[in-house]
């Protein structure tokens, strides 16, 4: 039975693991039950995109469900949105024909009330993380992804008024049209998930993605914090060396003995 607030429990013997050969695959396996469980939509969306069409009349309907909008949660309050497209001006066969859009609405919470440092620096990290796999060499076969900042119309795949009007496609949250970090657009191709280790290795990938801009978001803003300390000491030393030095007394002793005061 699972513990109270949880969907699933895995209860572990240590003494047993640790005296098992394959730990190490068996730790794996403990920690990929969260994605086998929870992750069903994205890994199926992403499966489509290597599965060949069929075109049989009985699964028309499946067919029609597979290339609409479908929400994916990453966690209770994180939501995902993957939708299947082809392109119909590419010739049949064409390994970039069909692709896999997953869309994720950056909601970033401020620790402080009326405190938008939080909301400023994910929006120029993201913008950066977008415009950086653009134009790298290395990463020219990684999948395309774009930026949409806030402020902006939503990516059209959460906007396309046919995706909201069909019963096949999943509904978009008002909250994830509104989003105030703006939202990161992943466009994932065949050829990214063509044998069985790319398919779990993209759905990891991207499950893990809203974490992984927390904790650089957490490292980012520390980063900036101690460099700015580092300037502002920097500027009161150099404000310190500014200061006059003290006048020194004018007054001469003469060898008389009588003080002399210059004019």
């Amino acid at each position: 039975q699972a513990e109270f607030g949880y969907d699933a429990t895995v209860e572990v013997d240590l003494k047993k693991l640790n005296e098992a050969e394959e730990k190490e695959e068996m730790i794996d396996l403990i920690s990929s039950v969260r994605v086998y469980a929870g992750y069903g939509t994205l890994r199926a969306c992403l499966r489509r995109l290597v599965v060949e069409e069929e075109e049989e009349e009985e699964e028309a309907k499946a067919k029609r469900r597979s290339f609409s909008l479908r929400r994916q949660f990453a966690s209770p309050s994180v939501s995902m949105y993957c939708k299947v497209e082809e392109d119909d001006t590419l010739k049949e066969g064409a390994e970039e024909r069909r692709s896999c859009t997953v869309v994720f609405p950056m909601h970033v919470s401020s620790s402080l009330s009326n405190n938008e440092d939080e909301v400023v620096i994910a929006r120029a990290f993201l913008a950066h993380f977008a415009e950086a796999s653009r134009n790298s060499a290395k990463l020219s076969a990684a999948p395309f992804v774009s930026y949409h900042k806030p402020g902006q119309k939503p990516p059209l795949e959460l906007t396309t008024s046919a995706d909201a009007t069909t019963r096949d496609g999943d509904e978009v949250d008002e909250m994830d049209l509104n989003a105030n970090g703006g939202y990161v657009s992943f466009v994932i191709f065949p050829r990214h998930v063509k044998t069985k280790e790319s398919l779990e290795r993209a759905v990891w990938m991207l499950a893990s993605f809203p974490n992984f801009i927390k904790s650089h978001l957490k490292c980012s803003k520390g980063y900036w914090h101690e460099k700015m300390r580092g300037k502002a000491e920097e500027l009161l030393e150099t404000l310190k060396r500014a200061q006059k030095e003290p006048k020194m007394s004018a007054k001469k002793k003469l060898i008389s003995g009588r003080t002399y005061v210059p004019r």
